[in-house]
């Protein structure tokens, strides 16, 4: 298996073949490039969402009553939005590492180790779609224990500690990916 700065020094190696005016290797340098940049692009965009959303115990204080209803069901909704693009962004995340292992000619278990993380950005990407599975989760039982309010505080209130913790997580997750990236690791 390659790491990732031996796939980038391969990108830069052009073939030889031309296609009016462009290398065939220039052509499929960028495709490679492409696939694996798809993953971070669409982290940090999901990224930016969650902590957007994630704002909303600070501004929901400041929402009039009148209002309230429809803010929470906004919030409800970005909610559901945004665990559909973490499965989306995930899935670009395997799909990219298999295409870029069939690009590279590996076999089918070379295609096949790309669906077990090897690095720590792997398994805490794994990690975090369980905690924001079970986020997502909270938030869905907060909002149909809204007629007991004992119980609804309790699980809003669990509901936004879980999404501080996560909020850290994914800071560390970024991070450990940008490292992933530039091979540090």
């Amino acid at each position: 298996m390659r790491s990732v700065h031996q796939h980038i020094a391969l990108l830069c190696k052009a073939s030889g073949e031309e296609i009016s005016g462009y290398s065939m290797g220039s052509i499929v340098d960028f495709l490679r490039i492409a696939i694996l940049m798809a993953h971070p692009v669409l982290a940090m965009m999901l990224i930016w969402a969650f902590m957007r959303q994630r704002s909303w115990r600070h501004q929901k204080i400041e929402i009039e009553e009148k209002d309230m209803v429809k803010e929470v069901r906004n919030h409800e909704k970005n909610g559901n939005r945004i665990m559909a693009y973490l499965l989306l962004v995930i899935a670009v995340a395997f799909s990219s590492r298999i295409i870029e292992s069939i690009l590279f000619g590996e076999g089918l278990s070379g295609v096949s180790s790309q669906l077990i993380p090897g690095h720590y950005h792997g398994w805490s990407g794994i990690l975090a779609l369980v905690l924001m599975t079970t986020l997502w989760y909270m938030g869905r039982k907060a909002s149909r224990s809204r007629a007991d309010v004992e119980e609804f505080t309790r699980t809003r209130d669990l509901h936004g500690r879980l999404g501080d913790v996560m909020a850290i997580l994914v800071i560390v997750h970024a991070f450990l990916g940008f490292l992933y990236l530039l091979q540090i690791i």
